[in-house]
């Protein structure tokens, strides 16, 4: 018993082990052979049926012969007796023409009887023939009238021979007869086992067939779904652990999977670390970027702010223009601290682009009214030749933002007393801005790197403030927008490529400049109004005590900490309080949502005045209820402007 199974186990790794070439060649030749063994014994059947049936015909047309040598002896005797008792020659024409047939019939029953019992008999019955027709052929041959002797004596004879004969005859059809009835049930006999033979195939070939699906599917079908279904784990980042399948292909291909597998999910796994890496640098660089930027605009804002102060104080004069130079150094800061977060906020898809239809023609004519000033510096002049009617999906600051962007590189880096074209027209699908200086050109070597980030081109050779961030964040805005930014190779050209809009539906949005100048310190209502303003930077509440005293009806009140401003806002009746997020012993954001809870008896409008410029603290801030939030630098105008319109509310 054991070594039957030893047996079968041995045979069994023996097939798992065959290639697929072989297993389908033995698949396909076992029904195969079983058909075709099947079809050599039904040739051989329907031979042998043939034999019998041909026999079985030839004994039937020996049996029929021998009743014509019959019939054909007792014609001729009738013929010849005929013409013995008329005298009519015609009744012998009978006689000869079975004198004729006759050797010729017996010649076929010789060569075609098979017993040798028959044979014998048949060469008794032949003599007996012949005597019997020399007898005729006498009594044929009489030309007497009358009867004679002889004559009575021949045909008694010929009576006597044909009895004889008739006797041999009957025996030879019965021995006849036998054979045909042996014959006939042999032909009964194979045709049922012909019909046997047939069946026997037919469910041999059944067999067969399911045997070979049996095989193909054990041994193929079952592994490839085996295999199916442990791959799903592949998408799992799960190590398959496939058994063991043989050395065929399947076999083969089975370990190549678990190798890869294996490898799979170490490379994932890898992959998923180092996500996580990068994502906890994303964080930490946002950290690092809210508190550099925190760090950096908080004493920018005393800076700017004292210096806007400064300025609408001085005379003009050389002092008035030394503070000048200090708000254009610290605006220039504010730029390249601005540029860096929106650089930052582009890459952590933080920065939101709102694309729809915008009138690129109003869009175009805003741009060249901020930008004309700048060109006065160099005395270099802007043309432009603008298509009617033109609607682009974009969003329209973005997008304003960075043709400001191109057209200030262009007055800044073409040469002086030239012109700069701006050209903008509709291609097929596509709007398409071009701004041009008269400028040589990028190199060719030096283009690969026109849009990277700190990169300024032939900075080394040129006086030309800038950060290096323009071209590369501009280049970012467009890819959001679903746009993008080309540069021609042989001259100073860039091409702003947008996406065509109708104008239906199409908005065009309003840009109004900054204020630039400080509101007039007369207010409509003569109210005292106080507010709380809580900061713990020594410089920046300096800055808001000196813009808040310029204002006759307002009252400035301040704090440093949480704990402060609590005290105040339970002692003050306050018409605004302004926060800063970032205090000692806590977040502002807790302050500002014990107000908005009504804490201290009423709700009391807020602003928020933080260094704070990321993404996602605006939108946190926002979600407390706060609907204004000011970045430090601020424009001292614009925070009075605000100041006024949340007081008169």
């Amino acid at each position: 018993m054991t070594e039957q199974k030893t047996l079968v186990t041995w045979l069994s790794q023996s097939w798992r082990d065959i290639s697929l070439a072989q297993k389908g060649i033995v698949v396909i030749l076992l029904p195969l052979m079983l058909l075709l063994a099947s079809i050599g014994f039904l040739y051989n059947s329907e031979q042998q049926l043939t034999n019998l049936e041909n026999k079985l015909k030839s004994a039937l047309q020996n049996q029929r012969n021998i009743q014509t040598v019959h019939t054909k002896l007792l014609e001729a005797s009738t013929a010849v007796r005929d013409y013995l008792l008329t005298g009519d020659k015609h009744f012998l024409a009978v006689f000869d023409q079975v004198e004729k047939e006759l050797p010729n019939i017996i010649l076929k029953l010789d060569l075609e009887l098979e017993g040798q019992g028959q044979k014998n008999r048949l060469e008794r019955i032949k003599p007996l023939v012949d005597d019997n027709l020399r007898n005729l052929k006498t009594l044929a041959n009489y030309d007497a009238d009358e009867a004679s002797d002889f004559l009575i004596d021949q045909f008694k004879q010929q009576v006597n021979n044909l009895a004889v004969l008739r006797n041999e005859i009957e025996s030879l059809n019965a021995e006849e007869a036998a054979l045909v009835t042996q014959d006939q049930k042999s032909v009964a006999l194979e045709r049922e086992r012909n019909f046997r033979i047939t069946l026997f195939a037919v469910i041999a070939g059944i067999i067969g067939s399911f045997f070979a699906v049996w095989i193909f599917s054990d041994t193929i079908v079952k592994r490839v779904r085996s295999l199916r279904d442990s791959a799903s784990h592949l998408a799992k980042a799960e190590p398959l652990h496939l058994p063991s399948s043989g050395l065929d292909e399947l076999g083969q291909l089975s370990h190549e999977l678990d190798q890869a597998s294996q490898l799979l999910a170490d490379n994932i796994y890898q992959a998923q670390q180092a996500r996580l890496e990068a994502e906890r640098a994303n964080q930490s660089k946002s950290m690092f970027l809210s508190r550099t930027s925190h760090e950096l605009r908080t004493p920018l804002n005393a800076i700017l702010g004292f210096a806007q102060l400064l300025l609408s104080d001085l005379p003009r004069g050389k002092a008035h223009d030394s503070v000048s130079l200090i708000k254009s150094a610290g605006d220039h800061l504010l730029k390249l601290i601005d540029e860096v977060l929106d650089i930052a906020k582009i890459e952590a898809g933080e920065q939101s682009v709102e694309v729809k239809p915008i009138a690129i023609n109003d869009l175009l004519a805003e741009a060249i009214h901020y930008i004309a000033p700048l060109g006065e510096v160099r005395d270099m002049e802007i043309q432009h030749h603008i298509e009617d009617q033109l609607y682009a999906n974009a969003d329209g600051q973005k997008l304003l933002q960075v043709v400001l962007n191109l057209l200030s590189n262009a007055f800044k880096y073409g040469p002086a007393n030239s012109v700069v074209n701006l050209r903008a027209y509709q291609r097929a699908e596509h709007i398409i801005i071009e701004i041009q200086d008269e400028g040589p050109g990028i190199p060719e070597d030096l283009r690969s790197r026109l849009f990277t980030p700190f990169d300024r081109l032939g900075a080394e050779q040129s006086k030309i403030e800038g950060t290096g961030l323009g071209l590369a964040l501009s280049k970012k805005i467009m890819l959001a927008m679903n746009g993008d930014i080309e540069v021609a190779e042989n001259q100073s050209l860039f091409s702003i490529i947008l996406s065509v809009a109708t104008r239906k539906n199409t908005q065009t949005k309003q840009h109004h400049a900054k204020i630039n100048t400080l509101p007039s310190t007369e207010n409509v209502k003569n109210k005292l109004h106080n507010i709380i303003y809580i900061e713990d930077n020594l410089s920046n509440k300096t800055l808001v005590e000196a813009i808040i005293a310029r204002q006759n009806n307002l009252r400035l009140i301040s704090g440093s900490s949480l704990r402060e401003a609590r005290n105040l806002l339970a002692d003050v009746d306050a018409s605004l309080l302004i926060v800063d997020l970032n205090l000692p012993d806590g977040s502002g954001e807790i302050l500002i949502k014990e107000v908005n809870d009504g804490n201290y008896g009423k709700i009391i409008p807020i602003m928020v005045l933080s260094a704070d410029a990321m993404t996602q603290t605006i939108k946190r801030v926002e979600q407390l209820g706060v609907k204004h939030y000011l970045t430090k630098p601020f424009n001292i105008a614009a925070f009075t402007q605000h100041i006024k319109t949340i007081i008169e509310g």
